[in-house]
């Protein structure tokens, strides 16, 4: 639970800080005009919470891994 509340503070302090520089590197790589530059601090969030939620899964399959050894070593 501490890593999902750091991950969080982290990505807002993220999207406060660096959506300038997202929104910069989305117009040159997208294109659009003024009228489109609200849309790309959200996709700049969506894929960072893409990136958190990867991270997210490998540790609880690496939990669920490690339980099963444990319940494993136990029976035995």
């Amino acid at each position: 639970m501490k890593k999902a509340f750091i991950a969080m503070i982290l990505m807002a302090v993220f999207m406060i800080a660096g959506g300038g520089i997202i929104s910069m590197v989305l117009t040159s790589l997208i294109g659009g005009g003024i009228e489109q530059s609200y849309i790309y601090p959200i996709y700049g969030g969506i894929i960072a919470l893409t990136g958190v939620v990867v991270g997210v899964s490998q540790s609880i399959i690496e939990e669920i891994k490690d339980l099963k050894k444990l319940l494993k070593n136990e029976n035995r």
